[in-house]
């Protein structure tokens, strides 16, 4: 997708290649592992996929 039609699609400027944080996270980490390897076969090899998920990162803000 060109990057105007994602910015106006998702409301903000599409990843770079090369961005160092490029970070997918879903509720039990299993999608979002998932679409950091679909991230990665599209070209942006620093995504990085938030392994605990959100579960986990909520449990550890809530302390």
């Amino acid at each position: 997708m060109d990057p105007e039609t994602f910015k106006m699609k998702y409301g903000m400027d599409k990843p770079r290649m090369d961005d160092d944080n490029l970070i997918f996270h879903c509720q039990m980490s299993r999608r979002g592992a998932q679409a950091t390897e679909i991230a990665m076969t599209l070209g942006y090899a620093k995504a990085r996929n938030y392994a605990g998920g959100y579960k986990e990162w909520s449990e550890k803000e809530g302390k």
